[in-house]
């Protein structure tokens, strides 16, 4: 049998689902609405789910997030053929386990729903100092990360070497997978994050060492070139970036901080936006999750920007494409 086959009832599930994803229209409902309760109101009766506490948005995303990984869950046959999508959570609870350790600190309010692997496993074998009870990508990541932290403090290089290694994972997946849309999605994800590192990092004056234990290795982008130019200057990392693939990122970046990460993310959405026309095969379930993302990360900067008092013409800037 065709394995393409094996996503039928998935493809149709999904394809139902799409019609609740929120449309231009809506969009800019919850741009012009009154003010930051009225959008949060919005988007309640949208069926995002009861409000409990108003101005905590952040969990009330979070918790509407979770439904689609459970609905995912529910209809895929084999839901680690998406990990490269939600790998990064689990290394976010990894980072807040490690510094909940140092600083002495419960990091309970910082760990990720939806994960990859089990939370609690983790945050044991992390308590305890056994690195080789983690899933193997992470044990080395998360034992160098700890020696840093604990021996400088330096809470900026555990979380590039975490970040780093996220990114690692991510690319592995994405040419394990078989799939030319999480292969391309993957090295579109990793690409970027180097751009966004390369630019921080000249902007901060980062050293050779923490530049290099930052970025990781893709095939677009060229790893020893970002960091030769993040060394001279941000001016210096723009050129070399305007001479690549993602030249728009170069133009993007001098337009406003805002304009680059939406393009950062717009360029991910574009890569599953074909999806929509394919009927058989994992790509279209790939497609929905993106545009999933896609829709809370527009949601999340919509809400920001009400609570904030931004006016309607600065947000509509801001907003990510849509995959409907």
């Amino acid at each position: 049998m065709n394995r393409e086959l094996d996503y039928t009832y998935a493809v149709a599930r999904v394809r139902a689902n799409e019609l609740s994803l929120l449309s231009a229209a809506d969009i800019e409902q919850l741009i012009t609405a009154a003010d930051y309760k009225a959008t949060m109101q919005k988007l309640s009766d949208s069926g995002w789910g009861e409000i409990k506490d108003i101005y905590d948005y952040a969990t009330y995303l979070e918790n509407y997030f979770a439904k689609t990984w459970a609905f995912l869950e529910e209809i895929l046959p084999d839901l680690h053929e998406l990990d490269l999508l939600l790998i990064k959570n689990d290394m976010q609870n990894l980072k807040a386990a490690l510094k909940s350790i140092v600083s002495q600190h419960d990091a309970k309010d910082l760990y990720v729903q939806s994960t990859v692997y089990d939370t609690e496993s983790i945050l044991k074998a992390v308590d305890e100092r056994r690195w080789s009870d983690l899933p193997d990508f992470m044990q080395k990541p998360a034992e160098e990360a700890y020696e840093v932290l604990t021996a400088t403090s330096n809470g900026q290089l555990a979380d590039a070497i975490i970040d780093k290694a996220t990114l690692e994972r991510i690319k592995f997946l994405g040419v394990e997978s078989g799939s030319p849309v999480l292969a391309e999605l993957a090295e579109r994800m990793c690409a970027t994050a180097n751009i966004k590192t390369a630019l921080r990092c000249a902007n901060t004056g980062k050293s050779k060492d923490f530049i290099e234990r930052s970025i990781c290795e893709c095939d677009t982008i060229t790893k020893d070139k970002l960091v030769e130019t993040a060394l001279e200057s941000v001016e210096a990392v723009l050129a070399y970036v305007d001479e690549s693939s993602y030249s728009a990122a170069a133009e993007k970046f001098k337009e406003s901080t805002s304009s680059f990460e939406k393009w950062c993310d717009d360029i991910l959405m574009e890569c599953v936006t074909m999806a929509r026309y394919t009927a058989f095969g994992i790509d279209p379930i790939i497609a929905y999750y993106v545009a999933r993302d896609a829709e809370i990360k527009t949601v999340r900067i919509i809400l920001s920007a009400k609570i904030n008092n931004l006016p309607a013409e600065v947000i509509r800037g801001r907003v990510r494409a849509l995959y409907v």
